[in-house]
């Protein structure tokens, strides 16, 4: 067993820095359209995993034998998996970028420079090559653009153009579940349903722990703003469910107790029926108005505690019906309900007049969540494939690229290919500063050049020429490494989140200076291993 120790200065911070470059040399492999594969050989007579994705690889890591690499190599795997669950996409270009900035910091810190100082060059970089990144965005629209976002995040064309189509069609705000497909094709569908902000209420819920959600088909739906807090409030509810031959429900409820929660697990595991409790975040006035929005979409009654009403009380009658529900811990979706349409399109028809007719802002902000509530519908994005393996492996492409698409759609697009971030080197030069300050801005307008470069090497070109060919093209163009040539990478539907490029460069920053600031590393007896970076 290890014995614990405490590295001191450069000794612990050279050690890190060793691990965390070799995560970073490992993913940058995978940057670009031509980028490399990765092969995993997790047993040793097994078939090696062949995965690009970098975040994906970075997750399979799960220790290095020297204990000090290992502790860089953990702070690299945790940056990329991060931008990769916030975005969905950008892991290789944070890695590319940390590495960067962390490799030409040691050399200035080994030659004397203030770590402070240089730092603070490297914060006033980021910050003026963000707001460049701001304001050089332009609003992503257009099925092809939308399918160019998603294809760039996930290298599959065919989801890629699949998932422009379902934008296009279901607008910006698209609610989108994707599913499994017995086929050896991708495929789409439409529904009737509507997303509404929310979540699970415990973890041990979950029916997919992989991609963390609940879905549940064939369900019943109660909506009761009220707080479950006794066992008996439940097993009302789950009779009322199992009488009617129900083998699933949702409870939407304000509050549920820990012995309540208790009580649909043990039923859950033991094959009774299935359940899941969700709450919701609307507060006020649109909260009632969610509270109803629900029931008329799912046939059921809405339910809330203003009216004395107890838990106990709850009727078969009160409660809905839907063909599926998808919960996560920030939304749920509601799929085919069972509601009299005709009532679900008098309402919107009513609260459109309401909306004609409203002056106070706060009013019309809330009639126009409702009405989105539902007027959108749902999009089913089927993904086929040969084997449960390629389709596991081909559904958590797609949820990367509906990630990469949602950044896309709220902070828009730059060019892509690494242009974005050459665009912003002559902000970084307009900049004063002096001495060890000035040296950080220097090495920020170098790391933003790495992106292009590790791009043009991955694909056998001279990193030197393709940079120098595509700053003298001037703004929006980059090397397009499949032409060969310097194109205008909007115009040619390379491109990617503004979103997504401003976080990999913010946490690409951010873990670089981390680690070269630290002065001691801890290691301990019993490292903590997970497989959940």
């Amino acid at each position: 067993m290890p014995e614990p120790d405490v590295l001191l200065g450069e000794k612990g911070r050279v050690g890190m820095l060793r691990g965390f470059t070799s995560i970073a040399k490992l993913l940058s492999i995978t940057l670009g359209p031509i980028g490399g594969n990765i092969a995993n050989a997790r047993e040793p007579r097994g078939e090696p995993e062949l995965l690009t994705d970098a975040a994906t690889i970075a997750r399979r890591i799960i220790q290095l034998p020297d204990r000090a690499e290992d502790a860089g190599a953990m702070l690299m795997r945790h940056m990329v998996w991060r931008v990769r669950e916030e975005v969905g996409d950008g892991s290789a270009t944070t890695a590319v970028l940390a590495q960067a900035i962390a490799r030409e910091v040691e050399h200035v810190l080994a030659a004397g420079a203030n770590a402070m100082m240089v730092r603070r060059g490297i914060e006033r970089a980021t910050d003026a090559a963000v707001q460049a990144l701001d304001a050089m965005s332009v609003p992503l629209e257009g099925e092809d653009r939308i399918a160019a976002v998603a294809t760039a995040a996930t290298g599959d064309a065919e989801i890629g153009k699949i998932l422009g189509e379902m934008y296009d069609v279901l607008g910006p705000d698209a609610n989108i579940v994707i599913e499994p497909y017995i086929a050896t094709y991708h495929d789409r569908a439409y529904h009737e349903g509507a997303r509404f902000k929310g979540g699970y209420l415990s973890p041990y819920m979950l029916t997919d722990t992989v991609r963390r959600l609940v879905v549940l088909d064939d369900v019943y739906v109660l909506v009761a703003d009220m707080a479950f807090n006794s066992t008996e409030s439940v097993q009302n509810v789950l009779e009322h469910v199992v009488r009617q031959g129900g083998k699933n429900v949702l409870i939407i409820c304000k509050l549920m107790s820990d012995k309540a929660i208790g009580v649909l697990v043990a039923n859950s595991e033991r094959g009774v029926i299935r359940s899941c409790a969700a709450n919701m975040k609307p507060v006020g006035d649109l909260r009632r108005g969610t509270v109803e929005n629900i029931a008329a979409l799912t046939g059921g009654q809405p339910l809330t505690d203003k009216s004395g009403m107890a838990p106990e009380a709850i009727q078969a009658t009160d409660i809905g019906h839907a063909d599926r529900v998808v919960v996560t811990k920030d939304y749920f979706m509601i799929i085919g309900g069972d509601g009299d349409r005709q009532a679900v399109r008098d309402r919107i028809r009513q609260m459109r007049a309401r909306l004609r007719e409203a002056t106070d802002p706060e009013e019309r902000t809330m009639l126009r969540e409702l009405l989105a509530q539902l007027s959108g519908g749902v999009g089913e994005l089927r993904i086929g494939a040969l084997t449960e393996k390629d389709r596991k492996a081909l559904t958590e492409v797609a949820e990367q690229a509906m990630k990469a698409v949602q950044a896309g759609m709220e902070s828009g697009i730059v060019p892509g290919g690494g242009a974005a971030y050459l665009r912003c080197i002559p902000a970084l030069k307009e900049l004063q500063a002096t001495g060890d300050e000035a040296m950080g801005i220097a090495i920020m307008a170098r790391a933003l050049e790495e992106p292009t470069r590790c791009i043009a090497a991955n694909a056998g070109v001279h990193p030197p020429l393709a940079i120098a060919e595509a700053l003298r093209a001037g703004p929006d163009y980059g090397f397009d490494v499949r032409r060969k040539a310097v194109v205008n990478m909007v115009e040619a539907g390379i491109v990617d989140p503004t979103r997504v490029v401003r976080r990999a460069l913010q946490l690409a920053a951010s873990g670089a200076m981390m680690l070269l600031t630290t002065d001691a590393l801890v290691l301990h007896r019993k490292p903590q291993e997970t497989f959940e970076p």
